[in-house]
Parts: C-alpha cells; structure tokens; sequence
C-alpha cells in the first residue's frame, strides 16, 4: 500500500520540484515579453518571430531524434558505463548535427527569403541567429542528461538561470533604448554558451565535457537505428510547430505576424507547465516494460494533467486582460488567437505523456506516423484557413491538429494496451 502511494505521489513530487523555480521563471518571462514587446512595432515583432520560426525549422536537422534516444538508453542503462558510452556518443551526435544545421540554414537563407520573405529580413540577420542551433544543442546535451538521471533540481535551477540572464539582457537593452531583433537574437546565440558552463557542474564528473574520453562513438549506431523513426516524427513535428508562423508570414503582413507572435510569447509563458510534466514523464515512462504498469502509470499521468488544466483553463476570461496590460493596446487583437491556442495547449498536455508508453513498447514508428499525419492535417487546413483569417485562422489550425492528433495517440495508447 504504501508502495502504491509513494508512485501516486512521486509525478506530482518531480512537477512540483521543476515548478518551482518555473514559477520564479514565469514572472521573469512575462517581464522580459513585456519589455519586448512593447519597444518592437508590430512589425519589428513579425521579423523577430519569423527569425526564430526559420531557426525552428532547421532546428529539425540538429535535434534528428537524438534527445529521445538519448534518454531512453541513459535512463534505462543497466550500468554507469552504459550510460556514459551512450552520453559520449550523444554528444558527438549534437555536435554534428547542430553544426550541419547551422551551415545549411546559413548557405539556404538567401534563397529562402527570396522565394518566401522578400524585403522583410535580411539573410544576415538568419545567418547569425543559425548560430543557436550548434550553442543551443550543445546546452542541450546537459539538460538531457540531468533529464535522463531524473535530476530534475538542477534542471529547474538551470532553467531559472536562463530566465533571469535573459531577462536582465533585455531589461539592460530596455532602459539604454537597444531592444532591436538584431540584439535579441544576439541573447539566442550567446546565452546557451554560458549556460552551459554552469550547467556542467550538475554533471557527475565523467559526464562532463572536459572529462569525455574515447571511445566517443560507441553507442552511436544504437542510437542512429532508435532515433531513426524518433528523426521522421521530429522532422514532422518540427515543421508543424513552426508552420503556422510560416504560412501567415507568406500570406499576411509583419504585423499581422507581430499580433501572433504576441499570442505565441504569452501561451509560452504558461507551457511552463506543459514542459515539467513532460519532462518528469518522459524518463519515468521508460523504466516500465509489463503493460500494467504502463497502465498504472497512464492513470497517475491523466490524473496529474487533468488538474493542471483545470487551472489553465482558468486564464480564457483574462486572455484580452492580461494582453492589455503586458504588451500594451497595439497588441490587445491577439487575445484572440491566444485563448484558441491555449485549448490547443491543453490537448496536448493531456495526450503526449500518455504517447511516451510507445518508447519502452518499443513502438517509435507509430510516432512518427502520427506525426506525420498531424503535418500532412495541418499543412492542408492552414493553407485553406491561413490566408483567409489570419492569425484566428492560425490558431484554430493548431487547435485542430492537437485535437485529431491526441484522437490518433487514443487509438496508439488503447491498440498497444488491449
């Protein structure tokens, strides 16, 4: 019985652990969105979020799956030796590909803005904020790693740290009158360098950068075959996350961009919540194997998300409130897409842990297929919806897409539990 317990208990425990100092992070995030935006134009905030949905896009060439392999085979390792061959190979796999990322973004931009963005930014700027893709990657190898040992202190204080460096940047650019794109792509660049200084020191000492020592490529292959349907659903879903920003900024004006990207930076404040219970649930899925506990866990996860979107659901009436008083009255439109996005949001903070189950079931193929059904749904309402509504029509194409792909992780869950 009280066995029992301590598992009831224990999802809530780690949420709470990474929640709070994601609380502490939510304050300085809606400071830093606040200050964002209200020294950008509507236009100026088009461009920002184009930037960073372009450097999204490419980001589907660094992260190739890697992350979801990496802690499948670290958490579930059956010795530390296991786990640092696989940590070796993982960071050999970041720094490759989030170099070939960085370089193909930077050689594509020119043609890209040409064919899709004409005048609206210049492929200096894309070439520069590629960057993030190999500094970002390489702060991911330490956050997946305090992820895959359940670590989840060190990864909130990591993520609290992040919060306020960039919040004190752009707090520093604010009050000197230097809140530009250019200034704020330059904290996407800089800030995971030194991040990842600090993060280090959460590692047990073989684990760290200066400590690695050949053989680095040892698990590498198992990790490619893992991560090869993990690379098609991620392509997938990357695209599908970025998409709606793309769309509307080939159909719509910058500012009409700038409204969405508003909605967006808000909804990003509350994924706080969506990203610890993600967190906490990927590497605890993975220690089951016998379907009653994958079960059991399923029943403790619903239970835990069903709460936190009750408590989400409480934010709809104050959606044109809270856009008012953070971002100003030029931005007060976006409260619109916003309040869609955000059911979006509890969609799939109810379904994407109950998919994890798919990983010790050793079943990454039906992810990527979902995936990329919901790429294929997505991309055929938002061009029907997008250049007709707008950002509205934006946001009712994720909400849509959320809804038939928690549809699609049922009917996986139910088929692979029966």
């Amino acid at each position: 019985m009280r066995a029992e317990l301590v598992l009831w208990i224990k999802p809530f425990r780690n949420v709470g652990v990474l929640m709070t100092g994601n609380f502490f992070r939510l304050g300085l995030g809606f400071l830093a969105s606040a200050l964002t935006y209200r020294a950008l134009s509507p236009a100026d905030a088009g461009r920002f979020t184009l930037v960073l949905n372009l450097v999204s896009v490419f980001s589907l060439f660094a992260e190739f799956g890697f992350h979801d392999a990496a802690v499948n085979y670290i958490a579930g390792a059956a010795s530390p030796a296991e786990a640092q061959a696989a940590a070796r190979s993982f960071l050999m796999g970041k720094l490759f590909f989030g170099t070939l990322a960085a370089a193909l973004l930077a050689l594509l931009a020119q043609g890209l803005l040409n064919q899709w963005y004409p005048h609206t930014v210049s492929a200096g700027l894309v070439r520069f904020a590629a960057l993030s893709l190999l500094t970002g990657g390489l702060l991911n190898y330490v956050q997946t790693l305090l992820e895959a040992r359940q670590t989840f202190g060190a990864l909130s204080l990591i993520s609290t740290a992040q919060a306020v460096v960039r919040t004190s940047a752009i707090a520093l650019f604010y009050f000197t009158g230097q809140v530009a794109v250019w200034s704020l792509v330059a904290i996407e660049v800089v800030l995971p360098l030194a991040l990842l200084l600090y993060g280090q020191r959460f590692l047990p000492r073989d684990f760290r950068l200066a400590s690695l020592r050949p053989p680095l490529l040892a698990y590498f292959t198992r990790l490619w075959r893992f991560s090869r349907w993990i690379a098609v659903a991620a392509v997938a879903s990357t695209i599908f996350l970025s998409l709606d920003v793309l769309l509307l900024g080939h159909f719509r004006p910058e500012a009409e961009v700038g409204l969405y990207g508003v909605a967006l930076a808000l909804l990003g404040k509350f994924e706080v919540v969506q990203n610890a219970i993600l967190t906490t649930s990927f590497p605890e899925a993975c220690r089951y194997h016998a379907k009653p506990d994958l079960r059991a866990y399923i029943f403790r996860t619903l239970r835990l998300t069903g709460l936190a979107s009750v408590g989400l659901l409480l934010l709809l009436p104050f959606a044109r409130t809270l856009v008012n008083v953070l971002y100003g009255s030029a931005y007060v439109p976006a409260a619109a897409p916003f309040a869609v996005l955000l059911m979006g949001l509890l969609v799939g903070l109810n379904a994407q842990p109950a998919a994890f189950i798919l990983y010790p079931l050793n079943r990454p193929h039906w992810i990527a297929a979902g995936d990329v059904l919901q790429l294929i749904f997505n991309a055929a309402l938002g061009l029907w919806l997008i250049p007709h509504y707008g950002a509205t029509g934006a946001a009712a194409t994720v909400l849509a897409t959320r809804l038939f792909g928690g549809g699609l992780t049922a009917g996986f869950v139910m088929w692979s539990l029966r």
